[in-house]
Parts: C-alpha cells; structure tokens; sequence
C-alpha cells in the first residue's frame, strides 16, 4: 500500500480506527474523515507514534451535513491528484427520531445517503488510480431492511420502540449493499472496483444511542459474543489490500470471504430506484452523475 491514498470515514474509533491504523502500518497515506476534532487529532497522534507513518491527515467529515460532504471532497481535490481506496466506515444507530440540517433522517442520512454523495463526488479522483476500490462497511442485517420510497424519510416510519430502531438500521445496511452493487455496475469497465462487507457484530461504539431496554441486551450481546475491533476490521483490510481482489466488484464478502447477499440486495431495478431516489435528495448536480 505504500504511496497508496486511502480515506477512512469514521476513522476516530472502532473498526475504522484499526483499519486506517493497518492502512497506515503498510504504507499508504490515509485520510481520517471524522466529525470529532479532538477525537480525529488523537487517533491520528495514536497512529502516527505506533506505526512511524507521518503520512496520517485528520480531516473534518460530518456526514449529516450535505455541505460538510461537499467541502471535505474540495479539500481532498485541492490535497490530491487521485483518490487509491475509499472505506465507507462510518456508521450510527439510535437516531432515528431526528433529521439533518438537509431534511433527512439522521441516521439514514450518515449511514447511506452522505456515503453516496462523498463517493460519487471522488469518483473522478478514483478513476485516476490504476487499482481504485471502494469498500462499503455494511452488515448482514440488510436481510432484515425494506425499502418504500414514500415512507423512507419520514421519521413516524422508524417510531416503533426496539423494531423501529433495528429495521432503521437494517434498512441504511440494505441500502449499503445496493448502492454498492448499482456503483459497481455503473463503474463497469473502469480501474474502480466496488465491494460491500459484513464485518460481523463487533464491539463498539455505535449503538451507545439506542434506548435503555435494546442497550442493556446489546451491551450483554456485546461483552459476551461479539467480535473486536482488531477482528472486526479484518475484512475491510481485505478489500482494500488483497492483490488476489483485483478486478472484483459488486460482491458482497464475509469473513474474508465471498459471502451470498439477500435476494433483495440482489434487486437491480431497487438499486437503480434507490440511486435516483439518493440522487435527487442529496441534490445531486447534472455533471456530477455517473
């Protein structure tokens, strides 16, 4: 990976600090967009002093901002010719009550709609690498996720206690997966490859938002069966360095492996309806589309 340009949403912690961290620990140039300053400045002082790499930048990325999406991929136009990797690490849960500044649904806007928007805006960077991937961090909870446009960002939608917060999520986890495939579909033919993971369920941060009664079970779930950071990371590293992964795209992998996604995922008329519907709500300019 060295000389590589990798970024990292959601680098600050969990999964995505451990994956900038072996980015980093190979090489490459890695970009940690985060939302938190102080925290963003700490993980790349952390992995700057493990690994020796100074090549490590902190860059502010709020994805439940449109604008913030926006003026982080001028920056990175500004900073750099070409865009390597991109992992689309970041992930919440918990929100699913509130909106953004943009009108959109909190957590499906950090989870699928922001990733959409950043992705597509580095698109022309990514094609100037010989070898670009983008790596989608999703879950297999996207079986449990449906889709209804007319439903989707409309916060009664996601209301119901406990269900409501874990279809939320397994729905921005579906959208992941088709955004991923439809991409790599539209990329055909290019130098960039696109991909989607489970990481499995790991132990983190993201659901320190849901209600009492759903984090005390996750909590147990969390301290008893669920994988680290360190394992969790591990298929993300995959994508985004295995040399045997060249040319792969619109897969859907586990455990470092191929893995089947659901029949839903599978759905190219839902993923073309899912890329305009994105399209259209995060303003998407007419020279911007792929």
């Amino acid at each position: 990976m060295t000389g590589k340009v990798v970024i990292v949403t959601g680098a600050n912690a969990g999964i995505g600090f451990e994956t900038a961290f072996n980015m980093a620990r190979r090489g490459a140039k890695v970009y940690l967009a985060c939302r938190d300053d102080a925290r963003g400045a700490k993980a790349v002082e952390e992995i700057v002093s493990r690994t020796g790499n100074k090549h490590v930048i902190y860059k502010h990325l709020d994805l439940a901002s449109l604008n913030s999406v926006r003026s982080f991929v001028e920056d990175i136009k500004k900073a750099e010719y070409r865009v390597d990797v991109l992992i689309n690490n970041a992930g919440m849960t918990g929100y699913g009550l509130k909106k953004t500044e943009d009108g959109i649904v909190t957590e499906m806007q950090v989870n699928h709609f922001g990733h959409f928007l950043l992705t597509v805006l580095l698109v022309p960077l990514l094609k100037k690498s010989d070898d670009a991937r983008v790596v989608v961090v999703a879950s297999t909870l996207h079986r449990f996720g449906s889709i209804d446009f007319k439903t989707i960002n409309k916060e009664a939608t996601w209301k119901i206690p406990y269900y409501g917060a874990i279809r939320l999520y397994s729905t921005s986890k579906l959208c992941n997966v088709l955004f991923s495939n439809e991409l790599a579909r539209r990329l055909e033919g290019t130098t960039v490859t696109v991909n989607s993971l489970h990481p499995g369920h790991v132990r983190t941060s993201i659901y320190k938002n849901l209600d009492r009664v759903t984090e005390t079970i996750m909590n147990f779930l969390l301290s008893t069966f669920f994988k680290s950071a360190v394992e969790g990371a591990q298929t993300s590293i995959y994508l985004a360095a295995a040399d045997d992964l060249t040319g792969t795209t619109g897969r859907f992998f586990e455990e470092c492996k191929e893995a089947r996604m659901s029949v839903k995922a599978e759905d190219e008329e839902l993923a073309e309806k899912l890329w305009n519907y994105s399209a259209e709500l995060v303003k998407l300019k007419p020279e911007e589309a792929i």
